[in-house]
């Protein structure tokens, strides 16, 4: 008998481990379907190649009737560390606005005032605005500027100064809006997900077991209360037994986990022969990512991060920790406003490299990318069984374009012509040899918008599943409660009412750091 069982071990099953167990008195069990990260995730450039590999579940969309049928690659972190251990690695807070919106929507005590001092506490900036008290200076999260950027990079940075976006700053606690360098999760050189600043070091404690190959089957219920949680492990299928348990198997994991046990739509459940236990109409539904096209340009240097791969690169990196392959790979970012809300609509992303087929498939040509991504998209789809059994994948409904208005495909149409604006601009003007997609002839809005279907993916930041809120429409309360079951918690992306304005991997953190407050202060009142 366990006192907190956590299903999931990425950025919010690291923090949850880390947090319960600091007190020694709490016994707690970490469930994770992957094992632990190899060598290659620490190189902060080597995200693509972990794709369709041991440590990805490797999902793929279900057809977008909004873009001809077209599938989408869903690259996702199958390993301690999670989706952390093979993102970009950028560290954003994202927008006041943001939480505002969903203290405003229902989601009680989670407005920007009530969470901004708990992104300060997660994090050590060392930046160049080191010892600002609007950052954080001890916590466990270690930030900083994007070191020895790429000159195409600054070139990037430059030109957008030239189009008339304004220096970005420090845009965590800063600025919100303008162009230049990324704020990442690096140490020495690395990578420093939420696997190194949070469970390992409570990995070594007494109270803290950690079960690696454990694919959670189903919450066991007894009544309205969850008892235990079935797992397909690496003893064949048991039981384990605990007294509270904390969904974080994140915005996929997260439903797909809630529908095999009975949670979800009665409906639905019938249909693949799981019997409901408590029948939650929106689980699952609300699925919201951010949309992205990728535009590329062919460049006259030869040391773009196609080159990354060399032995010369490889042997700099593992001796000095320097070179190609500490780059975070999305070095450049913009944020703007198109549609003029309170916080950036549109993002674009600075890729020194050639960015071919989601990233699936190997640069082809020394070329840069530019990223264009919607922030706050009206589109949503949702996650469903495809069948009664935890070996098969959930279907997944990216839903990307389908908002009736179009308002998502304009900000990306617009995003595209000003990633070609940037790119006409000195001094990335004189890098750029010609423009490769979406092509000069895409010399219309019809056009790029048949770019963008053909195109389209998402920048892997999936939320919403699960919402939380005081309306009993939710799945969740705004304590992170599972509404209408005893025991169980959520607290991943799948809980956010609304996606930020940006990268959320700081969100989750944040998110669970909440939980964690939750269930101790429920913990000493028991």
């Amino acid at each position: 008998m366990y006192d907190i069982i956590i299903v999931g071990a990425g950025t919010a099953g690291c923090v949850l481990a880390d947090r319960l167990t600091e007190g020694g008195r709490q016994k707690v069990l970490l469930l994770e379907a992957g094992g632990a990260p190899s060598l290659p995730v620490k190189l902060p450039a080597g995200m693509a190649k972990l794709f369709n590999g041991p440590h990805d579940w490797a999902f793929q969309s279900e057809p977008l009737t909004t873009c001809g049928g077209k599938t989408v690659f869903i690259p996702r972190g199958k390993m301690l560390g999670g989706s952390a251990n093979m993102n970009a690695q950028i560290h954003q807070w994202c927008h006041p606005a943001d939480f505002d919106g969903w203290a405003r929507g229902g989601a009680r005590g989670w407005s920007w005032p009530e969470v901004s001092p708990l992104f300060r506490r997660l994090e050590t900036w060392r930046g160049a605005a080191s010892g600002d008290q609007r950052r954080g200076a001890y916590g466990p999260m270690r930030a900083e500027l994007r070191r020895a950027a790429h000159p195409l990079t600054c070139a990037f940075a430059e030109a957008g100064q030239a189009a008339g976006m304004p220096p970005l700053g420090d845009y965590n606690g800063g600025p919100y809006q303008g162009v230049g360098l990324a704020q990442v999760n690096h140490r020495r050189g690395a990578r420093f997900s939420a696997y190194d600043a949070f469970l390992r070091p409570a990995i070594r404690r007494h109270n803290l077991r950690v079960i690696t190959g454990a694919q959670v089957r189903r919450l066991v219920f007894a009544g309205p209360r969850a008892a235990g949680v079935e797992v397909d492990g690496p003893g064949g299928l048991e039981i384990h037994h605990g007294s509270r348990i904390v969904l974080a198997a994140g915005a996929f994991g997260t439903p797909h986990i809630l529908m095999l046990s009975g949670v979800g739509p009665a409906d639905h459940l019938k249909a693949f022969g799981v019997e409901p236990v408590i029948d939650q109409d929106r689980v699952g539904r609300d699925l919201q990512d951010h949309p992205m096209v990728v535009t590329g340009f062919q460049t006259s240097r030869t040391d773009t991060l196609m080159r990354a791969e060399s032995l010369g690169e490889l042997l700099k990196w593992l001796l000095f920790r320097r070179g190609l392959l500490t780059s975070n790979i999305a070095e450049g970012v913009a944020f703007t406003s198109i549609l003029k809300g309170p916080a950036p609509d549109l993002e674009l992303l600075f890729v020194p490299v050639e960015w071919r087929g989601e990233g699936v498939e190997p640069p082809q040509v020394h070329a840069y990318s530019i990223g264009v991504g919607a922030l706050a998209p009206a589109s949503r789809g949702s996650v469903r069984l495809r069948s009664p059994s935890h070996r098969e994948a959930p279907a997944i409904d990216l839903g990307l374009l389908n908002d009736p208005d179009g308002r998502d495909a304009h900000v990306l149409i617009e995003g595209v012509k000003l990633a070609r604006q940037i790119a006409a601009c000195k001094p990335l003007r004189n890098e750029t040899v010609r423009e490769i997609r979406p092509g000069p002839m895409a010399d219309t809005d019809a056009a790029i918008l048949a770019f963008i279907q053909r195109e389209i993916q998402t920048i892997y930041h999936p939320v919403g599943t699960c919402r939380m809120g005081d309306d009993p429409i939710n799945p969740v309360t705004s304590d992170l409660r599972l509404r209408g079951a005893e025991g169980v918690w959520v607290a991943d992306a799948s809980v956010m009412p609304t996606i930020p304005s940006g990268h959320p991997n700081a969100v989750v953190a944040m998110i669970a750091e909440r939980a964690g407050e939750l269930l101790l202060d429920e913990l000493r009142m028991s």
